[in-house]
């Protein structure tokens, strides 16, 4: 069905002969990681749902509920989207996030590619491949196995050093990474400059929320989904 970057899917069966998905990943421990963050989120219509997690030969398998859609996009190209069309799905997508971050977890690499879109409801989605997720501390500062997101839609505090991804994360990175698949989408490509992307967008009061959610400086984002949720309705 599907290949990743250290996984395999695959479809299969579940007792009652309904469809579900299956995802095989390599390292036990880092399916062991995804499934245990997995585990901890509520059912949403935005997020996939999680439905078991086991190993054999050291190999470990996440079996999720299936749904039918596509992923929004690839990482460079797609296709230009009505503005009211995008900005909604951006707001699907963040109300998906929202929920994640009640659970302290933040997902470290929402992309086109790691969004499913539905075949038979025009804007829905749903947040999948938790693989790069953290969860936070008892110190509240988020932890866990810095994999590092997509190229161009990596907020700028995910760094790369000596080959190792660091980083000072807070709510507002998976926002960043929203807004620039809200560019993507408005665009049809990925947001290479951030700078000349927000250029591109014609109605000046939705330029003035992206620039906003893709500053570097992470303090001077939004710091909440519903924050930018509630910025970005009057264009929906």
């Amino acid at each position: 069905m599907g290949k990743g970057a250290t996984s395999l899917v695959f479809y299969g069966q579940n007792d009652q002969n309904e469809r579900v998905v299956i995802k095989k990943v390599a390292d036990k421990s880092e399916a062991e990681q995804e499934s245990s963050i997995l585990k901890r989120l509520p059912i949403h219509k935005h997020i996939i749902t999680w439905l078991d997690f086991f190993v054999e030969n050291q190999t470990g398998y996440i079996v999720f509920s299936h749904h039918d859609g596509v992923r929004l996009g690839h990482f460079k190209k797609g296709i230009i989207h009505d503005q009211q069309i995008a900005v909604q799905i951006t707001i699907n997508i963040l109300e998906g996030l929202k929920v994640i971050h009640q659970q302290g977890i933040l997902h470290c690499d929402i992309t086109p590619h790691n969004v499913l879109i539905s075949n038979n409801e025009p804007g829905s989605v749903k947040i999948i491949d938790f693989g790069s997720a953290v969860r936070t501390d008892e110190f509240g500062e988020y932890k866990g196995n810095h994999k590092g997101a997509t190229r161009w839609y990596r907020p700028p505090e995910l760094k790369k050093v000596n080959d190792i991804f660091t980083a000072d994360l807070n709510t507002s990175s998976d926002l960043y990474s929203a807004a620039c698949i809200c560019l993507y989408l408005l665009t049809g490509q990925a947001p290479f400059n951030k700078k000349q992307a927000c250029e591109q967008i014609i109605n000046q009061d939705l330029q003035k929320i992206l620039r906003k959610a893709t500053r570097k400086n992470k303090k001077k984002r939004f710091q909440s989904a519903q924050e930018l949720i509630d910025a970005l309705l009057p264009f929906s």
